[in-house]
Order: structure tokens, then sequence, then C-alpha cells
């Protein structure tokens, strides 16, 4: 089975009320994350966002309160790229997705919040990020 459909399904069964004010898009997304002004793009995979912020998983650790840049990966980039994710996802949209899923953007400037340890992979960061700017 595709890791995308596990991870979803281990979502479905293990919801919790949420608290939060915006919907969330629960969906796998590959994307480049650097530092705003560097040089230093890596392969992240978006995990859920909205339009005020997102988790990814990363296998580097992010300071609190960095700005960084998120990108959108064409398949074409990946070879580019060193360690990346088993399979890379490309972001796409279906009519049953819920409408926060319409909120991605390609490119956003965002400050990490917070970056924990994954409890299932401790080389795998998982970091919270707000986001501050995005392109139209």
């Amino acid at each position: 089975m595709h890791p995308t459909t596990l991870y979803q399904e281990f979502i479905m069964e293990h919801q919790t009320p949420d608290r939060r004010v915006q919907q969330r898009c629960a969906k796998d997304v590959s994307m480049t994350c650097s530092h705003l002004n560097k040089n230093d793009e890596h392969i992240v995979t978006i995990r859920n966002y909205n339009k005020n912020g997102l988790y990814f998983e990363s296998n580097e650790a992010l300071l609190i309160d960095s700005f960084i840049v998120l990108r959108a990966v064409g398949a074409h980039e990946m070879e580019n790229f060193g360690p990346r994710p088993e399979y890379p996802f490309q972001f796409s949209i279906e009519i049953s997705d819920p409408e926060a899923c319409r909120g991605y953007r390609s490119h956003a400037v965002a400050k990490v919040i917070r970056c924990e340890k994954v409890d299932t992979d401790p080389t795998r960061f998982g970091v919270g990020a707000k986001l501050l700017i995005l392109s139209e």
C-alpha cells in the first residue's frame, strides 16, 4: 500500500477533536525548504497545512524563530537533491478534498514555531511553521 494511503488511514483512525480554528488539509506534498537568503535547499514532506500554517517533516532540524522559504519541486529536480523521501509526493487536488486544500501555494515564506524529533523515526524532525507571505 502507498505510504500516503497508510498515513491518511492512520490519521482517520486516530483523530481527536480538532480544536484549531482553521480546517487543515492532510496531504503529503514534497517541497524544497531553505533558510531565507541562504542557498541550503533540501527536500521536506508537507504533511498538512491550512491558510495560516503547516506541519512538515525534514531530515534536518530547523531553529525556532528562523525564517524559511518553501517551494514546489518538479519531479525533474528531485535528482539534484541528496537524501529524499522514499516517494516524491506531487501536489494534486481532488473534488473530494476539503476546502483547505485549495489554499496550497507553490511558494511560501514561513516562520518556524516548533521543531521536534518524529517519534517513529528519530532521524526525522517534525516542524510546525506559521505562513507569513504567500504568492498568488
